[in-house]
């Protein structure tokens, strides 16, 4: 496992990059030097308490999320209250039309034990699961999880006016893949959006991800057209 102060130096700086700020522009905000700010992200120095919730105040998270760390030894976790079979990890694929490419996502569940809810961190449109990180946005939220369906609750951490959520409904049995809706707000153009995905526990294969398998069903499209409104085949 990767040092603690490297591991939180490294969430400092994405969030640094998703608030679009510079070393400077972070090192005035906490009253510290480049260079000092600059050891921070590369974990070179260990931050006391106070100085890490003055960085989570100058990039408006909260200081868990600097500090959520995977333990070697997972927290035993109430598995009625976890979605998905208990993973904690869920990748997401969906075909964008605008893009004219197949988006991958990454989902992060983690419990909170304080606040008994489950937090979400959702990294949209990735170059790989290994650089999850490196995604185009980024959203928190959180998870609530029902016997017949889970929804995911998200903003934007850079534009909180921009919120999605996910609605899956729940098999009675376990499956490694879902199907799901994600509904929100478009920026091409400005306006509500609706769009189907394929969640999984584990990567997919390629031949599982062509553009055709995540399109709309001849089904679906029928449905729009005689009822006017889009009901998500799950089968």
């Amino acid at each position: 496992m990767e040092s603690i102060s490297l591991y939180v130096g490294k969430k400092i700086k994405f969030y640094r990059k998703q608030l679009h700020l510079s070393i400077a522009q972070l090192s005035e905000r906490i009253n510290k030097s480049k260079s000092t700010v600059s050891k921070y992200e590369n974990g070179q120095i260990a931050m006391d308490l106070e100085t890490l919730y003055e960085i989570s105040q100058a990039l408006n998270v909260n200081i868990q999320q600097l500090i959520d760390i995977q333990s070697s030894v997972p927290a035993p976790v109430m598995a009625s209250n976890m979605p998905f079979g208990g993973n904690r990890q869920m990748h997401l694929y969906f075909y964008d039309g605008r893009k004219r490419r197949i988006v991958k996502s990454f989902l992060t569940i983690l419990p909170d034990p304080v606040t008994d809810t489950l937090v979400c961190h959702f990294y949209m449109d990735i170059p790989s699961f290994d650089n999850y990180e490196k995604c185009s946005f980024y959203y928190l939220g959180h998870v609530e999880n029902y016997d017949l369906v889970t929804y995911v609750h998200l903003v934007n951490q850079a534009n909180p006016i921009e919120q999605m959520r996910f609605c899956i409904v729940n098999s009675l049995h376990y499956h490694s893949s879902y199907w799901g809706l994600m509904f929100g707000i478009s920026y091409r153009p400005i306006a509500p959006f609706t769009l189907k995905f394929l969640m999984s526990a584990t990567p997919l294969e390629p031949e599982e991800l062509t553009k055709e398998n995540l399109l709309m069903t001849a089904d679906e499209i029928k449905t729009i057209k005689s009822l006017n409104m889009f009901i998500l085949d799950t089968m």
